[in-house]
C-alpha cells in the first residue's frame, strides 16, 4: 500500500525538521515542508498531498487558517491544526475551515500518529459518502419513474423522480393528498388496488408488481407498472412500503399493437399455409401431368418422389420407390453409373444432360436422355437432385432414317449435271455438288464454310441479288438468267431457279438455288434471232415484189375490160393473184388487198362476154 504523502506547513525550521523525521518513522511520506501560508497554497496546485499538517501562526502574510480557508475552495484535503494557542476564539476561526483535527503544542508521536490514521480515515470515509449521495441524487433526478416511500396508512412520505411527467400533479399536490393517488388510480382498476392495499401486511419481504391504469391531470389515461416491498418498522413502528412507478403506457400500446401485428400473422400465416398447401397440391399435379418421367431424391441419393410417368416408365409403384435408393431399384450396373452422375453433379451443381440406355417397363432396352439438376432449401442449401428422363428411341431411329435418307439423296444431288448449292443470307455456302464445285474450279475443302460469291460478268453484276431480294414468303421460287465466268474465264450462261426457307419469323433462313448451264441453248437462240432477221428481210423484199406486181395485174384487170377476151385476161389475173396469195402470208396485207376497190370489181365476181 502506498503511504500517505503529508505536507508539512511550520515556519519553525526545527519543529518542521522533527515532525518529519517523526512522520517518516511512522511510515508516512513527507511530500513538503513550506514555512508560509501562500508556499502551501502554490504547491497544493501543482502536487496536492493525501493531508497537511498546518500550524496557525506562520510566516507571510496569511495564517494557517486563512491558508486553510483558501484550499478548502479548490481542494478536498484533510487538514490537522498544530498550535501551541488554545483561546476560544482562535478556535472558532480554525473551526470554519473544518479540520480534521486540532492538536495542540507541545505534541507527542501517539497524538500525531492516531490524529493522521483517523483524518485519513474519516476522509476515505466521507469521500464514498459523498459520491454515494451523488450517484442517489443523478439517479433521482434522471429516474423516468416516481421513486416513493409510503407509511403503514399507504400515505407517501416522499416522492421522487418524473411525479409530474407521468401524472400531471406536482410531488407536493399528491404529498398533500390533493389528489391522494387512489383517487387518480382508473375506476375499473379500483377494485383489485384496494384489494392488494389491505393485503400489504401479508407481503412482507415479498417484491409486488402490479399494472394498472391512472388519470392524469389532463383527463389522459395512462398504463402505470409498480412494483413494491414492505419495509418492517423498527421495534414498535409500524411497517412502510418502498417502491417505483413507471409509465408503461407506450409498453402497453406496443403489446397491443403486437397483439394486432400477432393477429394479423396469425391469419397471414392460415392465409400463406392454405395456399402453400394448394400450391403443393397444383404442382403434385402439375408435376403428375408432365408426360416424360419425373423424380426427385435427397443427399442420401434416396427417392423423394416421383411422377406417375416416372411408376409407368420403371413399371415400379410409387410406393416401392419413394424412400429407396437406386441400388435398391435398379441392377448394379445401372445404379453404379446413376450414383457417379448424381456424385458428379452435387459436386459441380448446375445442369447435366447426358444420353444413355435404360430398361423399360416391358423390358426393351430405350435411348433416353436425362436432364438434371440440383434444388434448395429455403436457406440456399443445396438439397436434393431433380430429373427428367426423355425417351429418345423413337426420335434416334428418326435420325437414323433421316441420316440414310439423307445420304441417298446427297448421292443423287452429286450425280446431278445441274449446279446445285445451299447457301445463308450472308453468303456462306453449307452444301454443293460436284458439279457445282467443278464448274467454278473449286473443293468441298476451300468452299463449304465460307462465302462465296457467283462471279457475274459485268453486265450482270447485281441481277442475282435482286433475284433473291424479290423471294417472299408467298412467293418463294423464282428464277433468273445470268453470265458467270467459269473457270475456262469464258462467260456462260446459267439459267438460277432459287426457293427461298423461311423461319417463324419470316426471316430468310437459308437458299437453295440449281443452276443449269443454258449457254449451248443461248447460242442457238442467237443463231435462230439472226435467221429470223434474214427471213424477214427476204420477206419484207417479196412483200414488196408482191405489190408492185398486184398494182401491175390489177392495172392489166383494169385494162381487160375494154378487149373482148376480157375472161382470159381475167382468169390469168385470178391465177397470178393466187400465187401471189400463196406467196404472201402478210395476213395484214391482205386484209388490205381485201378492200382494193379494183380486185373487188375484176375479181370478186365474174366477167360477163361481151363487157
Amino acid at each position: 500500500m502506498t503511504p500517505a504523502r503529508i505536507l508539512i506547513v511550520e515556519d519553525e525550521h526545527i519543529v518542521a525538521e522533527d515532525i518529519a523525521q517523526l512522520l517518516v518513522e511512522m511510515g508516512y511520506h513527507v511530500a513538503a515542508i513550506v514555512d508560509s501560508g501562500e508556499a502551501a497554497i502554490n504547491f497544493i496546485h501543482e502536487d496536492p498531498p493525501d493531508l497537511i499538517l498546518m500550524d496557525i501562526h506562520l510566516s507571510g502574510k496569511l495564517t494557517g487558517i486563512e491558508a486553510a480557508g483558501t484550499i478548502r475552495q479548490t481542494h478536498d484535503v484533510p487538514i490537522i491544526y498544530l498550535t501551541a494557542f488554545t483561546d476560544a476564539d482562535l478556535v472558532e476561526k480554525a473551526k470554519t475551515t473544518i479540520p480534521s483535527a486540532y492538536i495542540v503544542k507541545p505534541y507527542n508521536g501517539r497524538e500525531i500518529r492516531s490524529a493522521i490514521e483517523i483524518a485519513l480515515y474519516t476522509h476515505a470515509l466521507q469521500t464514498r459518502l459523498r459520491e454515494s449521495e451523488e450517484k442517489f441524487r443523478g439517479f433521482l433526478e434522471n429516474f423516468v419513474g416516481i421513486a416513493y416511500q409510503r407509511r403503514s396508512d399507504l400515505r407517501f412520505e416522499f416522492l421522487h423522480g418524473a411525479v409530474e411527467a407521468i401524472t400531471g400533479y406536482t410531488a407536493d399536490e399528491l404529498l398533500g393528498g390533493t389528489p391522494s393517488w387512489d383517487e387518480i388510480v382508473y375506476p375499473t382498476d379500483k377494485d383489485s388496488i384496494q384489494i392488494q392495499n389491505a393485503n400489504v401486511g401479508r407481503m412482507a419481504g415479498v417484491p409486488t408488481k402490479r399494472d394498472y391504469r391512472i388519470v392524469t391531470k389532463n383527463g389522459t389515461i395512462k398504463w402505470v407498472h409498480e412494483i413494491f416491498h414492505v419495509v418492517p418498522g423498527r421495534r414498535d413502528a409500524l411497517p412502510s412500503l418502498q417502491g417505483a412507478i413507471y409509465d408503461i403506457s407506450d409498453l402497453k400500446a406496443a403489446e397491443e399493437s403486437l397483439r394486432t401485428l400477432n393477429a394479423e400473422l396469425e391469419k397471414k400465416v392460415r392465409a400463406r399455409t392454405f395456399s402453400l398447401d394448394h400450391q403443393v397440391r397444383f404442382l403434385e399435379q402439375l408435376i403428375d401431368a408432365i408426360p416424360s418421367p419425373l423424380y426427385y431424391k435427397d443427399l442420401s441419393g434416396s427417392y423423394m418422389g416421383c411422377n406417375t410417368a416416372f411408376e409407368k416408365y420403371l413399371g415400379v409403384p410409387r410406393s416401392h420407390i419413394v424412400g429407396r435408393t437406386d441400388a435398391e431399384i435398379f441392377s448394379p450396373e445401372i445404379a453404379a453409373f446413376m450414383r457417379e452422375r448424381d456424385s458428379f453433379l452435387l459436386e459441380h451443381q448446375g445442369l447435366q444432360v447426358y444420353q444413355t440406355k435404360f430398361l423399360h417397363a416391358d423390358r426393351t432396352i430405350r435411348d433416353v436422355l436425362v436432364r438434371k439438376t440440383t434444388f434448395t432449401d429455403t436457406r440456399g442449401n443445396i438439397a436434393g437432385i431433380i430429373g427428367v428422363i426423355i425417351d429418345i428411341s423413337e426420335r434416334i431411329r428418326a435420325e437414323e432414317t433421316l441420316r440414310e435418307s439423307e445420304q441417298r439423296f446427297r448421292a443423287v444431288v452429286q450425280d446431278q449435271t445441274d449446279l446445285i448449292w445451299r447457301f445463308l443470307p450472308d453468303w456462306t455456302v453449307i452444301f454443293a455438288n460436284s458439279a457445282f464445285l467443278d464448274f467454278f474450279g473449286k473443293t468441298r475443302e476451300d468452299t463449304l464454310g465460307y462465302i462465296f460469291r457467283l462471279p457475274f460478268s459485268t453486265d450482270d453484276q447485281g441481277l442475282f441479288e435482286k433475284h433473291l431480294g424479290a423471294l417472299s414468303e408467298k412467293n418463294p421460287v423464282g428464277t433468273v438468267e445470268v453470265r458467270l465466268m467459269g473457270r475456262d474465264e469464258d462467260p456462260r450462261w446459267v439459267q438460277w431457279s432459287t426457293r427461298a426457307f423461311f423461319d417463324s419469323r419470316g426471316t430468310v433462313r437459308e437458299y437453295l438455288s440449281v443452276g443449269r448451264d443454258i449457254t449451248e441453248k443461248k447460242k442457238l437462240e442467237e443463231v435462230q434471232q439472226a435467221v429470223l432477221r434474214q427471213m424477214e428481210r427476204i420477206f419484207l423484199e417479196n412483200m414488196t415484189l408482191c405489190h408492185t406486181v398486184r398494182d401491175a395485174v390489177l392495172s392489166i384487170a383494169d385494162l381487160s375490160g375494154e378487149c373482148r377476151n376480157n375472161e382470159k385476161i381475167s382468169q390469168k389475173c385470178r391465177e397470178i393473184m393466187a400465187i401471189l396469195d400463196k406467196v404472201s402470208e402478210n395476213r395484214e396485207w391482205q386484209m388490205q388487198d381485201d378492200e382494193n376497190p379494183k380486185k373487188k370489181k375484176y375479181f370478186s365476181y365474174p366477167c360477163k362476154p361481151g363487157e
